[in-house]
């Protein structure tokens, strides 16, 4: 039987009512229980326990692997409906569509995830809301930990949009296949001791020293930049792909 094409919500629901995304939500509970519970027991406040969390590299490769799967699902998920391929007519088309559904659908699962990882880490935390310097950038943990997840999660957005334009390049296999070898970089690219700009994206998950918060921030932009080059430079690649490899499963 062939399957009707979405427009909207009911696009959106059509993939959420899945088995496979009943399972994603199983995983999801767990990262976020993981994740508010992952904090250095030599330092318990919740401010310096978001900064540990989100910079600590197991927290980051579960984090990136759930969210790889998730990406996948909806890309897999949306290339079954032909009839939706065909009317939106070109590869352009196929892949703003696509990373709109893609932000959507993990937009609604990182929604829940913070609920529940904020509603366990205060738990965690009860009456641990001490306030400490960083370094010395001049600002204290709280505002830290602001940032730090701020850029945590944006570098997630970027992770999500390229694993989607690399699904309409080169498809499943060999999206997951670049994407494991990106979070292999962990282990093999070695961990600097200081902060300073690279072109090396591991190094800008790191708890680093850049002397300053206003260098910190800059180099942080600096790599945003060329995060959003890239993009521009895989989305030109997908859409001058002949028509119908945009179609095909």
């Amino acid at each position: 039987m062939k399957k009707k094409w979405y427009n909207g919500n009911p696009f959106i629901n059509a993939i959420t009512k899945t088995g496979r995304f009943k399972i994603l939500l199983c995983l999801l509970v767990a990262l976020a229980i993981f994740a508010a519970f992952n904090f250095d027991k030599n330092d318990r406040n919740i401010f310096s326990g978001m900064i540990y969390c989100h910079t600590n590299i197991v927290f980051i490769l579960m984090f990136y692997a759930f969210f790889l799967l998730a990406t996948l699902n909806t890309c897999i998920s949306f290339y079954q409906y032909d009839y939706y391929l065909i009317r939106l007519k070109n590869k352009r088309n196929v892949i703003k569509k696509l990373i709109s559904l893609v932000l959507q659908i993990n937009g609604i699962l990182l929604f829940i995830y913070f609920i529940i990882y904020l509603c366990f880490n205060n738990i965690a935390m009860i009456d641990c809301y001490e306030i400490k310097p960083v370094f010395s950038y001049g600002i204290n943990t709280n505002s830290y930990a602001i940032y730090i997840m701020m850029k945590f999660y944006l570098f997630a957005i970027l992770f999500m949009i390229i694993n989607t334009i690399l699904f309409v390049i080169v498809k499943e296999g060999k999206t997951a296949m670049i994407s494991v070898f990106y979070l292999l970089g962990f282990f093999i690219i070695p961990q600097p001791t200081t902060g300073k700009f690279s072109i090396l994206p591991w190094n800008y998950y790191y708890l680093l020293d850049y002397k300053t918060f206003k260098k910190e921030v800059i180099y942080f932009i600096l790599y945003l930049i060329l995060c959003i080059i890239l993009i521009n430079i895989l989305v030109r690649i997908g859409t001058k792909q002949k028509r119908g490899e945009a179609y095909d499963n």
